[in-house]
């Protein structure tokens, strides 16, 4: 199966960009595009994750780390990035420690179980003005779309595109092969509930050419200009440096 155009009804990013009702999280993102097309390194790995570093953080920092795909590493990555915010927001962490470590979690075994690759990168930082916190898990893997093509799962329902896979991903459509899983899809919709439904953040996904935008009560899936093609999966999520009222973790555990 190949890769050429877009049957799923997907925003373009040029029309979310004109609308009057536009994602703040998608005006952070227009602008790492622009930082990264900009650079003329388009479709680099490099560039794209510290383009996404320099918008969250302002300026571009060794803040991203890189990890192997293993369960050692990735339970030392996790505490790793909590240390970091221990100093700017203990209050925070302490309140946000079992959800955080749960989606970490949760988005780095995404990473192990579908990305075809051996190593991963991690982003995490607290927003002093925004009073949020900001997290960015990334590969170079084999994409959304191409981890449906390797299950060869859901091929009637996938068509020919980036902006279709996310679909079926947020959607809950699973590429993995056992009957009780069916429901987690590649990871991406329960955590997506968790953190927009239950902790009123921001969640977004790019992969190859598409990106997927959700904040509460607004969602879209936008298909990006050629010049735009990840290879691999970023998932970038945004959520308040508290917990809201009536959350409970265990709503939203697979």
């Amino acid at each position: 199966m190949s890769k050429n155009s877009c049957t799923f009804a997907a925003k373009s990013c040029k029309d979310m960009t004109n609308s009057t009702d536009i994602f703040s999280l998608e005006i952070t993102l227009s602008a790492f595009f622009d930082c990264v097309t900009k650079s003329n390194q388009t479709g680099t790995g490099d560039s794209f994750l510290h383009a996404m570093t320099s918008i969250f953080h302002g300026q571009t920092t060794p803040l991203i780390v890189p990890f192997a795909l293993d369960d050692e590493s990735t339970a030392k990555v996790i505490a790793q990035l909590k240390e970091r915010l221990m100093p700017s927001c203990p209050d925070a962490l302490q309140l946000l420690n079992m959800p955080l470590t749960y989606l970490l979690d949760e988005l780095i075994c995404n990473i192990q179980q579908h990305a075809q690759t051996d190593k991963g990168y991690a982003y995490l930082m607290y927003n002093k003005a925004a009073k949020t916190i900001e997290i960015l898990i990334a590969d170079f893997g084999i994409t959304i779309y191409g981890s449906y093509v390797a299950a060869q799962k859901h091929l009637d329902k996938l068509g020919d595109s980036d902006a279709e896979a996310l679909n079926l991903a947020q959607n809950g459509y699973s590429v993995k092969n056992l009957p009780d899983t069916e429901n987690r899809g590649y990871g991406i919709s329960s955590n997506m509930k968790m953190v927009v439904d239950g902790l009123h953040g921001e969640f977004a996904v790019l992969s190859g050419n598409a990106l997927m935008l959700q904040v509460p009560n607004k969602r879209a899936i936008l298909a990006l200009p050629p010049e735009i093609d990840f290879k691999g999966t970023m998932i970038m999520v945004r959520i308040p440096a508290q917990v809201p009222d009536g959350f409970n973790l265990y709503n939203y555990m697979s």
